[in-house]
């Protein structure tokens, strides 16, 4: 372990929230002390993948992980409630980053809703892998270990309160992670995890740990190619009778027909409207100050 510090400006310029983010690999020239070994950063080496969201606060792309191969996209199936069109936003930021998604249910020893199961049946309807575990009881943390060790270097994100760090704790006891509790009042968690970390858990591989997301909005497109990104919508996209149809209101939608008949779930559907729409108003706000789209590459 070497103490490093950015050197001068090297990573400055552009307007992202961070120049660095855990999993960055990067050039540093070293310097002996009489009491340790320090350096400085002097360059960050291209990034193979990354999972970012737009910083709203801070009007800056913000790069949550960075090299992983995979996301784990943790959910659960109560306390908090299970959160689809959350967890749509962000396999598809993991996969605007490089990163393929694989979708973790915590909570298993709690009861699933119908709805719940009916989703995801969708999803893996759709290809994407998931597992279901209990931090509680165990159910599933060995197949969830075995994930991380077949894939090398994993991100793991999902909103507060989801039990990402209970899943790790279950995977490593050594790990000894605050673990945090749910509001009563608001049924969500407190974010215990304020900055993201790489770990190496015991015998199993590398997790980039990250701090529980309340708000995720895409970035690294321009909205009129969301559709192309959604699984489920892309196929019917072509044979829409319009060019370029939004896949909103306009006439002859392939896509709205296949909704109707039940061919693309009604609640994905829903996700990449609400989804358009955001970014729409993004982009339409900056237009209107008269700055480019920061969002889009």
């Amino acid at each position: 372990m070497v103490e490093c510090r950015i050197k001068g400006k090297v990573l400055g310029g552009g307007r992202a929230y961070n120049p660095l983010a855990a999993g960055d690999f990067v050039a540093v020239e070293l310097e002996a002390s009489a009491h340790a070994l320090r350096g400085s950063i002097v360059e960050r080496l291209p990034r193979q993948t990354a999972l970012s969201r737009w910083n709203r606060k801070r009007g800056a792309v913000q790069t949550l992980a960075a090299n992983a191969d995979l996301l784990l996209a943790v959910g659960s199936y109560g306390q908090p409630p299970f959160r689809p069109r959350f967890l749509d936003r962000l396999m598809l930021s993991a996969e605007l980053g490089g990163m393929e998604p694989v979708l973790v249910l915590n909570k298993a020893d709690l009861p699933a809703e119908a709805a719940t199961e009916e989703r995801l049946r969708a999803y893996e309807a759709l290809g994407y892998r998931w597992l279901s575990c209990s931090a509680k009881n165990g159910e599933g943390i060995a197949a969830l270990a075995e994930v991380i060790r077949e894939a090398g270097v994993v991100a793991i994100a999902g909103q507060s309160g989801v039990g990402k760090t209970a899943l790790l704790n279950r995977m490593d006891p050594h790990l000894q992670r605050r673990e945090g509790a749910l509001s009563r009042k608001y049924n969500r968690g407190a974010h215990t995890t304020t900055f993201a970390e790489l770990l190496d858990l015991a015998g199993i591989g590398c997790v980039i740990d990250t701090p529980g997301i309340r708000e995720l909005e895409i970035t690294g497109i321009h909205s009129r190619e969301l559709r192309l990104w959604f699984r489920d919508l892309e196929p019917f996209v072509e044979q829409c009778s319009l060019p370029g149809c939004m896949c909103v209101e306009e006439p002859g939608c392939a896509v709205r027909e296949a909704v109707a008949a039940r061919r693309i779930h009604p609640d994905r559907y829903e996700s990449y409207l609400r989804t358009l729409l955001e970014m729409q108003d993004a982009e339409a706000e900056a237009s209107a100050a008269g700055v480019p789209d920061q969002r889009t590459r």
